[in-house]
């Protein structure tokens, strides 16, 4: 049995209050137990978090009492033990860091694709696919036919955009990531930069492990996420303990802590 629940979300929403939202988030994750990090800033919330189940169902009642958060989604894994070592509520400039001003998901994203139409969608050749995720992350596992932009960061997206994509505006793009939040502000990007054909996976890949019977996936490899659990097979479960260096993991992470994805 697993008797922690893990829950990882976001929302883009005009948060103007959101510095006064710290200290009333951290107080309930402190009180309850819950170890993980929630991101705030004026563009919305981004975060993961773990604990027991009903004291995660606490502070997810919590965020959905903040006007505007009434309907975040939050997606549910399990494991045995609580793979996050502190409590932590960040305020930020951006939830998920790309660096590009008036980037606003919340008016204008990529047409969201569910899991059951996505592998029809990425099996078309004349589809560009990218993986919109750091470089350790794809290089654990992707799509099959996604491209790598090799970025280090997120941050690093708009130079490859710029260097790779800007002749192909007349292609359809879909993108990928682990639970949406950078393929909500890159599909964005696109489409503020003249891109017409724009799509992302609903959910990411998290969403689609969960949806996609095994047999019919196109994912290959893990799935890198930002917590002691370090990678999940397709069946979510974690990788088992010490098959992935921790060292290797840390020393990445240096490179991508400001990249909490959801």
């Amino acid at each position: 049995m697993n008797p922690y629940l893990i829950v990882a979300f976001y929302k883009f929403v005009s948060l103007p209050d959101y510095e006064t939202m710290k200290p009333l988030l951290l107080s309930v994750m402190q009180e309850y137990g819950i170890k993980g990090t929630i991101i705030l800033a004026s563009e919305g919330i981004n975060g993961t978090f773990a604990g027991k189940i009903d004291d995660v169902k606490t502070m997810i009642a919590k965020i959905h009492s903040f006007p505007g958060l009434e309907n975040v989604v939050f997606k549910e894994t399990f494991n045995d033990k609580n793979p996050f070592e502190k409590s932590k509520v960040k305020l930020r400039k951006e939830i998920v860091t790309l660096g590009v001003e008036n980037i606003n998901p919340e008016q204008m994203t990529g047409v969201h694709v569910d899991p059951a139409e996505w592998n029809a969608l990425i099996s078309d050749p004349d589809v560009v696919v990218i993986d919109t995720r750091n470089n350790y992350e794809v290089e654990l596992g992707t799509f099959k036919g996604a491209i790598n932009p090799e970025t280090e960061n997120f941050r690093d997206f708009p130079a490859y955009v710029a260097k790779n994509l800007l002749d192909k505006k007349d292609k359809k793009i879909a993108m990928c990531c682990t639970g949406g939040v950078r393929c909500e502000k890159s599909t964005a990007y696109l489409i503020q930069l003249g891109f017409n054909d724009v799509y992302q996976l609903n959910g990411g890949i998290l969403n689609y492990l969960e949806k996609m019977p095994q047999e019919n996936s196109l994912w290959e490899g893990t799935c890198f996420v930002f917590d002691e659990r370090v990678t999940l097979k397709s069946d979510l479960h974690s990788v088992e303990e010490g098959t992935i260096d921790k060292e290797w993991k840390h020393n990445w992470r240096k490179g991508a802590a400001s990249n909490i994805t959801a």
